[in-house]
């Protein structure tokens, strides 16, 4: 009996050590610009449709994000598209539609400097690629249409 309670006791211990689906994740910063110029505010979004993840990061006023979710700092080691939207995503409990609420009316965006083909993964040509380890910081620059 107590050798079938020290088996029962080592294999919950390897299910709880080894079958942790989650990746490591690796630190995801940089700053974002237009034609060298830091964005002001912006949701800079990181794809990968592969493995499924797909993270955003709001921009500072300096440019500067920093990726970071529930799961903690960073993404997955792999390859990421990269899009940049004009407005933030939502960012203070007065802009969640709850129940009896009238959340913030979006942000009229007609008027963003940031070209269209940057503001969704199926059309940006912008990747990185997180590393394991530490990674250089991904500072986007975005260029205007000619």
């Amino acid at each position: 009996m107590r050798h079938l309670q020290t088996f029962a006791h080592m294999v919950g211990l390897l299910l709880l050590i080894g079958c942790s689906s989650e990746e490591p994740r690796w630190a995801v910063k940089g700053k974002v610009s237009l034609d060298g110029i830091p964005l002001k505010e912006g949701t800079i979004f990181f794809e990968n449709k592969e493995k499924g993840i797909a993270l955003s990061a709001p921009i500072g006023a300096d440019g500067v994000y920093l990726v970071a979710s529930y799961k903690g700092a960073g993404l997955p080691q792999g390859t990421y598209v990269v899009s940049v939207s004009p407005s933030q995503t939502l960012t203070s409990a007065d802009q969640i539609p709850l129940v009896g609420k009238t959340p913030l009316p979006p942000k009229d965006v007609s008027g963003s400097p940031i070209p269209l083909k940057y503001r969704s993964s199926e059309s940006s040509d912008i990747q990185i690629e997180v590393k394991v380890g530490i990674n250089p910081s991904f500072d986007i620059n975005l260029k205007r249409e000619p």
